[in-house]
């Protein structure tokens, strides 16, 4: 039997815009309003502990907030459990942007591993920071305004939404230090694109200690001979027109940007800038080989790839086409590396390099097959969405903002996805908006991608992408399209693995606490 709350809420009032509730719950916050897509929260009115931002650069306060956050949730008549909390205030900051937080992870081959056992893929940490109902991961998504505000809607839609539930399946895979095939000096283009720049924040998970694979004889010779042939166009050509061969690749040489500790890059979790997605919101860019050797930008997708869709569980590996990754990278412009932000801006660059072919079986045989597989997994990620502001600047007007943003969140999510998965809104209301007819996706034959022909990234319509400038001053125009977002009630109730430790390691405690107490501290996410 559910334990009696502390502090009765009252009955609610369905209207056509809202559900409100007048009395708090848990210790130290008050559900002050279901709106048709999410709920608002606030301080005690008579006891304030958060103030008007969430403590996320705070890690205790931040547990602590979560626990108290999803025990109030839990008290509310009509609760629908989901496995992601993510959160929205209305002052917007700049350290940090957005980050996910990983909590629990029950998929094997995509390279993620526990922040508490480096070892461990499957985890979950819902035990250790007493949460109400399990959750797979907590999201920060800063300000409800870069959701709904024309000048910053596209950089909020289709970037700080879409990569930060990007991340709750990567990136991470690695891959052995010479991939099958081999460096290929030719002209196609290969995107593998099956149609944030985040401000630094953190990551508790530690580096991957997958096993790596040097390679047969057979692959070095056959990279030496193709270098050989095209001596005069590659970099590192000596006097003689011979060919430097290639080192051997490190196990995360997709990735890119990660955490900065002590000046050394760490727990990498976005695509590298010289990795070729066709410019996903998890980073990597849009590359074309002009000529063998030179690859230039372009305008990006803003789609996820077929290497993110896979980790998603949302396509089969014979989905999944080959694109390259640039190595040896040379005439970069200033301050470019493998840890740069995409161009998204619009910027065209233009670097050498060796063309390094990369497929699903080098990823698979570096990280092993995903596991549950796809179509055996959730293609949905159900979401409880959370407003967090002062108890005064709660109205009709602030509930029907906080619902668009939501919607504007859900758009960007959904046509990165290609309508292979969605956000799913979980309320107390029991009609759920038709959502209309969904894409089966690709059925698994058990056959081989068809890479006979270059993969066309395509040019997206206009009024879906964005050109993103300096995420601080982004004006962009609104862009156009329905509502991705979707109410639904999902069954509730999964058991939680323990792992106590963790709790005892933060210090978690199940009172309130005020901000000044405890330090300022990186958070442990991905940004």
């Amino acid at each position: 039997m559910k334990p009696a709350p502390r502090r009765l809420i009252s009955a609610v009032a369905l209207s056509a815009t809202a559900l409100s509730l007048i009395a708090p719950a848990a210790e130290a916050i008050v559900v002050a309003r279901v709106t048709r897509h999410g709920y608002i929260l606030t301080d005690d009115p008579a006891d304030p502990v958060y103030g008007e931002n969430l403590p996320v650069t705070n890690t205790r306060e931040m547990y602590t907030f979560i626990y108290e956050a999803t025990t109030a949730l839990s008290e509310v008549e009509g609760f629908h459990q989901g496995r992601y909390l993510a959160t929205m205030q209305l002052p917007s900051t700049q350290q940090p942007l957005a980050f996910y937080l990983p909590i629990r992870n029950d998929v094997r081959g995509i390279g993620q591993r526990s922040s508490s056992d480096a070892r461990a893929e499957v985890f979950d940490n819902n035990r250790a920071l007493s949460t109400a109902f399990p959750l797979d991961g907590f999201l920060y998504l800063n300000s409800l305004r870069f959701y709904t505000d024309p000048r910053s809607i596209n950089f909020g839609r289709y970037l700080i939404c879409t990569q930060e539930f990007g991340h709750r399946y990567g990136p991470r895979l690695e891959i052995t230090p010479f991939p099958q095939g081999s460096p290929d000096a030719g002209t196609s283009n290969d995107a593998g694109i099956p149609d944030d720049a985040m401000t630094p924040g953190v990551d508790a998970s530690l580096p991957v200690d997958a096993a790596s694979d040097a390679g047969s004889a057979a692959d070095v010779a056959t990279a030496d001979a193709v270098a050989a042939t095209d001596a005069a166009t590659q970099d590192g050509a000596t006097a003689d027109g011979a060919v430097a061969p290639m080192g051997p690749l490190t196990r995360d040489a997709l990735l890119g940007r990660g955490n900065e500790i002590n000046g050394m890059t760490v727990n990498r979790a976005h695509w590298s800038y010289f990795f070729n997605t066709g410019g996903s919101p998890m980073e990597g860019n849009l590359w074309t080989e002009i000529a063998p050797g030179e690859f230039r930008t372009e305008r990006p997708s803003f789609r996820f790839s077929d290497f993110d869709l896979y980790n998603m569980g949302l396509v089969p590996a014979s989905a999944v086409r080959p694109t390259f990754l640039i190595a040896n990278a040379t005439q970069l412009p200033r301050n470019v590396d493998r840890d740069t932000a995409p161009e998204y801006s619009g910027r065209q660059v233009t670097i050498r390099g060796r063309r390094v072919e990369v497929s699903i079986d080098d990823v698979i045989a570096a990280n092993g097959r995903r596991s549950p597989a796809y179509p055996d997994t959730p293609r949905d990620l159900d979401v409880v969405w959370v407003l967090w502001v002062q108890p005064d600047q709660v109205d009709d007007d602030l509930a029907a903002e906080f619902d668009q943003a939501i919607e504007s969140c859900a758009l960007g999510y959904d046509t990165a996805s290609g309508n292979l998965s969605r956000l799913v809104a979980t309320t107390p209301y029991v009609e759920p908006p038709d959502a209309g007819p969904r894409d089966a996706g690709p059925a698994d034959t058990g056959a081989p991608a068809d890479t006979g022909a270059p993969a066309d990234a395509g040019t997206p319509d206009a009024g879906d992408v964005p050109l993103v400038d300096d995420a601080a001053t982004l004006v962009a125009p609104r862009a156009q399209g329905g509502c991705a977002c979707s109410t639904t009630a999902p069954a509730t109730g999964t058991s939680a693995a323990p792992l106590a430790a963790l709790g005892l390691a933060l210090g978690l405690v199940r009172r309130r606490r005020r901000r000044a107490s405890g330090a300022r501290v990186v958070v442990p996410s991905v940004a």
